[in-house]
């Protein structure tokens, strides 16, 4: 099977997904791409895990194929993957965020519950710490083609850890290289903007949180805190992998997103079996409430 692109119009503007796997039978998975790049980054997902999900990717607004929609942000992203998921797939579906990608996936946890099932959030963050380098605010005084070049020189650092595949680091570059300056700027100023710590608290859902133990933009401790924050949260550190863990060890990533799964289904097995249990134990009560009322008098 391959990967397929698919259009959906929403409000007037085109929404582009991927897909990969059995449409008909496959556990829904989202993917939820981060900033500058598009749904193409999850190849590695969208071929690896199509046995196992019906895996989509999607392109969010003014990235990849789709249109940009006015005022984007972490809350407009999640509104318009609410309005995706409605209109492609009517049931609750497993959702992983990569980076920004992640914070969308929170934002869209936390407000409607009804469409999540769970949880995986590579390289996120709840808010980002603000700290801004001699050579970024350096960066903004240099001519255009020159801070180009250095922005992708410097992106390419902080994104890989050293040593890393040179496909993944080509794969990684190409899509910040193909997304246009300005939806870069716009996801730059929605990353720096958000703050999600509270609704992070109301998110109740399993969460895998996943970091790379050598990545220098959301580095391990902003996944700690995340892991605190949200309830049924447990962390996953992988040694050794940058912050785009999802090109470095691709592998890595798709065990640990199968291996949740099994419990996500496992854990949704038990609420069931609960739920049957405590309606077996009502009945029960009836019964020995009828068997042991005394008859009426005539």
């Amino acid at each position: 099977m391959t990967i397929l692109r698919r259009f959906v119009e929403l409000d007037g503007r085109r929404i582009s997904c991927l897909t990969a796997g059995d449409p008909a039978s496959g556990t829904p998975l989202l993917l939820i791409h981060g900033s500058g790049v598009s749904a193409g980054y999850w190849v590695n997902q969208l071929l690896g895990l199509r046995d196992a999900f019906r895996v989509m990717a999607i392109d969010l607004p003014g990235h990849g194929k789709s249109d940009p929609i006015p005022n984007a942000s972490v809350e407009t992203y999640a509104d318009t993957v609410a309005k995706f998921l409605t209109a492609v797939i009517p049931r609750p579906v497993m959702v992983a965020g990569h980076s920004l990608g992640g914070a969308v996936a929170m934002a869209l946890a936390a407000r409607r519950r009804d469409i999540v099932t769970g949880l995986v959030l590579l390289a996120s963050c709840a808010k980002l710490p603000r700290v801004e380098s001699p050579g970024e605010r350096l960066l903004a005084f240099l001519p255009g083609p020159l801070r180009r070049i250095l922005f992708f020189s410097m992106a390419q650092k902080l994104l890989f850890a050293p040593g890393v595949p040179m496909g993944a680091v080509s794969i990684g570059m190409q899509e910040l290289r193909s997304c246009p300056p300005e939806t870069i700027l716009t996801d730059v100023q929605a990353a720096r903007a958000m703050d999600l710590s509270e609704q992070a608290t109301k998110i109740d859902v399993p969460t895998l949180v996943l970091c790379g133990s050598r990545d220098r933009l959301t580095p391990p401790e902003l996944s700690e805190q995340l892991r605190a924050l949200i309830p049924r949260a447990r962390l996953g550190i992988i040694e050794g992998a940058g912050h785009m863990l999802l090109l470095e060890v691709p592998e890595r990533v798709n065990q640990a997103i199968l291996d949740f799964a099994k419990t996500l289904t496992v854990e949704i097995r038990s609420s069931v079996l609960a739920r049957q249990l405590r309606g077996v134990s009502l009945i029960r009560r009836l019964l020995d409430w009828a068997w042991t009322k005394p008859p009426k008098s005539a």
